[in-house]
C-alpha cells in the first residue's frame, strides 16, 4: 500500500500516575499514545490536538509537523489516574483545558488529502461524529479508525446512540471487551457482534488478539503474538497504543492478521516503562520487524537484542 499519512487527533496531556510501582508526572493523552505507538512501525504520522500555556513536556511534541498542534493561553489536559494491584484504573482528576478546543477547524486542511488515514482518539461521541463527516467530506476516500472510553458509554442514550452511529460510518470502530458489551446492552461478546452494526467492528482482548467483526469477512478471531511476561511499570495508554500500532501496520500492510499481532506487541512493549517512555525508544523499520524482535524474545534473545531496535528517532515527516 501507499505511504499514506496517518492523522491521530485527540487528547495530549500531562498525567499524574500513581500504581504498584510508584508515581509518575508524564506526558499522557490518547492521540499522543497512539501516534508514538504508530511511529514505531511507521513514518509519516501526523498529530493534531491542543495544548495549553503550561504543558510541560513540548519535547514529546517534537518528532511531529507544528501545524497540527495548536496552543491555547489556558490550562493542558490533565488526567489524575490511581491503579490498583490488578492494574484497574480511578480517575481522581479529568480536567479537560485546552483540550475542549479540539475540532474540525484545528485540521489543517492540506493534510485531509484522498490517501489521508486518521485515527480519532477517545472524545466525546458527539464530537467524534462531526469530524468523522467532515473528513468524509472532505477526504471521500479517507481511512478512519476510531476507540472510545469505557466513560462514555455512561453518559446517556445521546451517547450511546452517537458511538453506534460512529460504529456504522468509521472503517475501524476499536472497543475492548467489556466496552462493547455495554454498548449493545448484552451480557455476551458474540451477542455483542450480532447486535451491533458496524463497518469493521475490531474488539480487543488483552493478551488473547482481537475479534474483527465486518460484513465483507464476517467473524473471525485474530490470535496475538503477545510479548513475553515482564516487568509491568505502568498500563496507561496501552489500549491507545494497541489502535496506533493497529493503524500504523494496517497501513503500511493491509494486514489485519499482522494489525493485531503488532498492536499487542506494542501495547505490550509500552508497559515495561513509564509513560510513553518506551515507545520513544523503540523504532522499527517495518511491522515485520517488530514481528522478528519478539520472536528473538521468545528464543531467548539469541537472533537480536533490545538495542538493534532503539535509538533510531528520524525526523517527523
Amino acid at each position: 500500500m501507499s505511504e499514506r499519512p496517518i492523522l491521530f487527533v485527540g487528547h495530549v496531556s500531562m498525567d499524574l500516575v500513581e500504581g504498584p510501582k510508584g508515581s509518575s508526572f508524564q506526558p499522557g493523552g490518547g492521540a499522543l499514545y497512539a501516534a508514538l505507538a504508530a511511529r514505531t512501525v511507521y513514518r509519516k504520522v501526523r498529530l493534531v490536538t491542543a495544548i495549553g500555556r503550561d504543558f510541560s513536556f513540548p519535547d514529546i511534541l517534537k518528532p511531529f509537523p507544528m501545524s497540527g498542534i495548536k496552543r491555547f493561553d489556558m490550562p493542558s489536559t490533565r488526567f489524575h489516574i490511581i491503579y490498583d494491584e490488578r492494574w484497574n484504573a480511578k480517575y481522581l482528576k479529568a480536567q479537560l483545558g485546552a483540550g475542549a478546543r479540539i475540532g474540525i477547524k484545528i485540521i489543517p486542511d492540506s493534510w485531509l488529502s484522498s490517501e489521508v488515514a486518521v485515527h480519532l482518539a477517545p472524545m466525546r461521541p458527539s464530537k467524534v461524529l462531526r469530524m468523522i463527516r467532515h473528513v468524509r467530506k472532505r477526504s471521500p476516500r479517507a481511512l478512519i479508525s476510531v476507540n472510545t472510553w469505557k466513560g462514555y458509554l455512561r453518559e446517556g442514550r445521546k451517547a450511546r446512540e452517537a458511538l453506534r452511529e460512529i460504529a456504522r460510518e468509521a472503517d475501524f470502530f476499536i472497543l475492548n471487551d467489556e466496552e462493547v458489551k455495554a454498548l449493545a446492552g448484552v451480557g455476551s461478546i458474540s451477542r455483542a457482534l450480532e447486535v451491533l452494526e458496524a463497518r469493521t467492528l475490531v474488539v480487543t482482548l488483552g493478551e488473547l488478539g482481537a475479534i474483527i467483526s465486518s460484513e465483507e469477512t464476517g467473524i473471525q478471531m485474530v490470535p496475538a503474538l503477545a510479548v513475553p511476561r515482564g516487568y509491568v511499570v505502568d498500563t496507561t495508554g496501552a489500549g491507545d497504543s494497541w489502535c496506533g500500532a493497529f493503524m500504523g501496520t494496517y497501513v503500511a500492510t493491509g494486514d489485519l492478521m499482522k494489525a493485531v499481532s503488532v498492536a499487542s506487541i506494542i501495547a505490550g512493549l509500552k508497559c515495561r516503562g513509564w509513560g510513553p517512555s518506551k515507545l520513544l525508544e523503540l523504532r522499527f523499520k517495518s511491522p515485520d520487524e517488530a514481528i522478528e524482535y519478539v520472536m528473538s524474545m521468545r528464543d531467548g534473545f539469541v537472533q537480536r537484542k533490545l538495542t538493534d531496535f532503539v535509538g533510531r528517532r528520524e525526523r517527523a515527516i
